[in-house]
């Protein structure tokens, strides 16, 4: 059961622009948050564990965040998919760091056990 649920958000996230969801639902007039951790593909991360992460995995990563798969950052033993804050997907913003400790900046959402995080700002960590 848990793997539809996880299918079902990916393929929610692979669609690209939010513009479905109703404003109501999200968080808006909470705080941002800064969250510093490593930028995965979904897809993989899931399918491969932690075979799926890491610098061995940097140029699978990238090729399937270029291709559109969703994209999140693994922050210690929490998965945050990745949307910015506009709406569209973070995929363009993420790609060239693949498997790179990120430091981003936005709102985060959870819901039903996930979590988003909605970017506005994003560097690589040092």
């Amino acid at each position: 059961m848990k793997r539809v649920g996880v299918l079902i958000v990916v393929g929610a996230l692979s669609l690209g622009p939010f513009e479905g969801l109703a404003h109501e639902e999200h968080a808006h007039g909470e705080a941002e948050q800064e969250l510093t951790g490593e930028v995965v593909d979904v897809f993989c991360y899931l399918s491969h564990g932690e075979e799926g992460r890491g610098k061995g995995h940097a140029a699978c990563a990238k090729k399937c965040i270029q291709g559109g798969l969703p994209v999140a950052i693994k922050v210690g033993d929490q998965l945050y998919l990745a949307s910015m804050a506009d709406h569209t997907a973070a995929n363009q913003q993420l790609a060239e760091l693949a498997a790179e400790q990120v430091k981003v900046r936005g709102k985060v959402m959870k819901r039903d056990g996930q979590r988003l995080i909605a970017i506005s700002h994003v560097e690589k960590a040092e």
